[in-house]
């Protein structure tokens, strides 16, 4: 997107408060509401639905109960709000812009900015961290510079929110609105990671007794390593299992609700590679296989119309020499 076109959509959507309340799965109940809402009578033969692409959504053990339910052999969109999952969580999404100026860095399809849904930790979490940290134990050089909402380490390069965090993921996508398309460039997480890495770090180091090491080189949880530890594998578990999911699942709600009716593509893993110039390093490939294809996207070989007619990205699509695949939902 070029920067105007961001900043008009990010002043058109405000930055107010904005929940959104998950459970396993209830990504199922968001797709089939959609495709209910434009159903004549709010209403789909389950016969119908066997043979779509939602089919696997009729046998998660979240609409089992629902199904065998169905009497009269029709599912009707009224009957999705009475199903909730037993664990619910809630994140607080604000949005943000990814700019930059090299590309290769900034790891988009096609120049320009992004716009960035980011899914931030509830407050319970929040004051679970924040008991962790020992900001006084940094030099006064260290706390001027050390932003605890940035990330684990107190910074971040990437699009998370460092006024209102902390951040658990973020999705990227690049819109056209006049054209009705949105390109979703990535799903990512840095938090959840990052806490993996520094809890393995702990555990080796206080393990062979360079307490000392430890705390010159993470003085921000001085006195808390254990108790670090235990908050990457208790507090943390259960949003490492889903955080994928219930990204993708805010960012399809958001631009449902939000922005409206626009042709969703999600990029492909090879492809996706090529296009945004990444040579290394590369993104887990099942969030750019096994993500989308669970939602229901499906592989195909069109191009989305607005990055056909940017010239920059026509002409990197023509240097590919193999097949250029999108998903689409």
């Amino acid at each position: 997107m070029e920067n105007c076109e961001l900043d008009m959509v990010l002043d058109c959507l405000g930055n107010h408060r904005r929940t959104f309340r998950y459970f396993k799965d209830k990504y199922c109940l968001d797709l089939l509401d959609g495709e209910l809402a434009a159903a004549p009578g709010e209403a789909i033969a389950l016969r119908e639905l066997r043979k779509s692409r939602w089919a696997k959504f009729l046998h998660r053990p979240l609409l089992k109960s629902l199904i065998a339910g169905c009497g009269d052999g029709m599912l009707r969109r009224a009957q999705l709000s009475t199903v909730w999952g037993e664990e619910s969580m809630d994140f607080n999404l604000t949005l943000g812009s990814w700019r930059q100026q090299d590309r290769y860095w900034q790891q988009t399809t096609r120049k320009g900015s992004s716009l960035v849904l980011q899914l931030n930790f509830d407050r319970r979490h929040n004051c679970a961290y924040q008991r962790l940290l020992e900001l006084s134990a940094l030099s006064k050089y260290g706390r001027s510079h050390f932003n605890a909402k940035a990330g684990v380490h107190g910074r971040s390069g990437h699009p998370v929110n460092c006024a209102r965090g902390f951040t658990m993921s973020w999705v990227r996508m690049d819109l056209d609105l006049d054209r009705g398309e949105c390109l979703i460039e990535e799903v990512q997480n840095d938090w959840l990671r990052n806490c993996e890495g520094l809890a393995r770090g702990f555990e080796k180091y206080l393990g062979n007794n360079k307490t000392e090491l430890v705390e010159r080189r993470w003085p921000q949880f001085r006195g808390h390593y254990r108790e670090f530890i235990r908050y990457v594998n208790e507090t943390l578990k259960p949003y490492r299992a889903i955080w994928a999911e219930v990204s993708l699942a805010a960012a399809l709600e958001f631009l449902r609700t939000e922005i409206g009716d626009v042709d969703i593509y999600y990029h492909s893993a090879d492809s996706g590679a090529r296009l945004k110039g990444i040579r290394e390093y590369l993104p887990p490939r099942s969030l750019y296989t096994s993500l989308p294809e669970k939602f229901g996207f499906q592989l195909t070989d069109e191009v989305p119309a607005f990055l056909l007619n940017d010239s920059f990205s026509r002409r990197c699509i023509k240097a590919i020499t193999v097949p250029v695949k999108f998903y689409r939902l």
